[in-house]
């Protein structure tokens, strides 16, 4: 069951996961926001007609590509997971849900070059020239 009730039909710009009804899994209701954005991530940035202009944009020097591997290493992941479980008593009632496949998840977008894979070399092209630049 997605937990929707049948008689409270999805409003426009609504999706499953952006639905919670009492009794629902607080996890897997994460796990389809996490699911929906990074599908819109994807979308915004993996597009091949629009990448380089996402690239310049936000991916705009080696400086910010260094900042998204920091953000998105092993130890941060660990810290975000401690942090939304430190806080999580202040959003919702009861014991925090497992996070870490959530953030894991939601922490590829900052490494946009095995983000997007094969859609696009626009970010692989960026990693090359900073890594040239570093070396």
């Amino acid at each position: 069951s997605s937990g929707i009730n049948a008689e409270w039909p999805l409003r426009p710009g609504e999706t499953k996961a952006s639905v919670y009804e009492e009794g629902m899994d607080m996890e897997s209701y994460i796990d389809g926001w996490v699911d929906a954005h990074m599908k819109l991530e994807e979308k915004v940035i993996c597009d091949a007609d629009c990448a380089g202009e996402m690239q310049e944009l936000m991916y705009s020097s080696c400086c910010v590509k260094r900042a998204g591997e920091r953000l998105s290493t092993e130890s941060m992941k660990g810290k975000y997971v401690k942090f939304f479980k430190n806080i999580w008593r202040f959003i919702y009632p009861g014991e925090a849900p497992e996070l870490k496949n959530a953030v894991n998840r939601f922490m590829q977008m900052f490494r946009p070059a095995s983000f997007c894979g094969a859609k696009t070399d626009v970010y692989r092209e960026m990693n090359k020239q900073c890594n040239a630049i570093k070396a």
